[in-house]
């Protein structure tokens, strides 16, 4: 291989690259020249640089990461000139500026009033007392019985209550509430005789209830029932309760009672074998009282019955 061939040409000098201007620097020396020499080595067109290395890829910078991002730079010049206004307006408030000087404001002294003498009255002010004008409104009313009125108000209001809870009763009701009692005897024949009833077995001392609406027209001792109750419905009907102790017995004859009022307890007197109620529907036939068998009434009235156990 031939000896390559070398020339020189100039490179411009660091002041050059730093972009100070093209002027020679100066000495002791003397001048400098603005260009050095170097030396470039010329290849033949021939030669090929088959080991010259690749050019490695430039490095990736990777980028920073953050939870949040920076808010942009027109929300902080916002944020700035809201802390701005609201400084300033403090400073009016408070009268100060941060420097023991009084806020122009703070230090507006109030006006002056006016005096009554110098006040001049509008177009449309009259003394004429003819003329509409705005007068003070007085209270005739007496309450000196407040207290009284009070009560009565409150009286009535529950009288009101009562009468519409009345009416929202059912006009017929089972004098012992399903399930707390066991039928064991039907309206049929027993034990050589006409049972005329149902009875309702219950321990003792379980409420009666009044199956309708009606007059108490017996309540007391009755040969048989040891203590018995009897209740006129409107429509002329009985209904009978027995087998009841003198204790349990909570009505009077007079008495006014309402479908499902508590008239006494579950006894087990007179001819008994257990803590039960006899329960008896009479009805006016032939001018005077007939026994029928109240389980179909009480069913036709919407009343339900538990089964029969014997």
């Amino acid at each position: 291989m031939d000896t390559p061939a070398t020339h020189d040409f100039p490179l411009p000098s660091r002041r050059l690259r730093l972009g100070l201007g093209g002027d020679a620097v100066r000495d002791d020396a003397g001048p400098i020249s603005d260009t050095v020499s170097t030396t470039e080595i010329l290849l033949p067109a021939e030669t090929q640089l088959d080991d010259a290395p690749e050019a490695a890829p430039a490095a990736v910078r990777p980028k920073p990461r953050h939870r949040l991002q920076a808010p942009p730079a027109a929300l902080r010049a916002r944020t700035a000139l809201l802390a701005i206004a609201a400084g300033a307006t403090a400073m009016a408030v408070t009268g100060s500026a941060g420097d023991s000087q009084p806020s122009p404001l703070a230090s507006t002294p109030a006006p002056a009033p006016t005096p009554a003498a110098n006040v001049t009255p509008a177009a449309n002010v009259t003394n004429d007392a003819s003329a509409p004008r705005a007068v003070g409104s007085a209270s005739n009313a007496d309450l000196s019985d407040l207290d009284s009125q009070l009560a009565i108000g409150t009286a009535d209001q529950k009288a009101k209550a009562a009468a519409e809870a009345a009416k929202r009763k059912p006009l017929v009701v089972s004098p012992l509430p399903l399930g707390v009692y066991q039928l064991t005897s039907a309206f049929a024949p027993r034990w050589g005789s006409f049972h005329g009833g149902i009875d309702m077995a219950a321990p003792l001392g379980t409420p009666i209830h009044a199956a309708t609406d009606g007059v108490v027209v017996a309540a007391g001792p009755a040969s048989g029932y040891g203590n018995w109750i009897q209740i006129k419905a409107p429509d002329g009907t009985i209904t009978m309760y027995g087998h009841m102790s003198a204790s349990g017995v909570n009505v009077s004859k007079g008495e006014k009672v309402t479908a499902g009022d508590v008239i006494g307890l579950v006894g087990s007197e007179g001819f008994s074998t257990g803590p039960h109620l006899h329960f008896e529907k009479w009805i006016p036939k032939g001018g005077h009282m007939v026994k029928v068998d109240p389980a179909p009434w009480l069913a036709k009235e919407g009343v339900k019955l538990s089964a029969l156990t014997n």
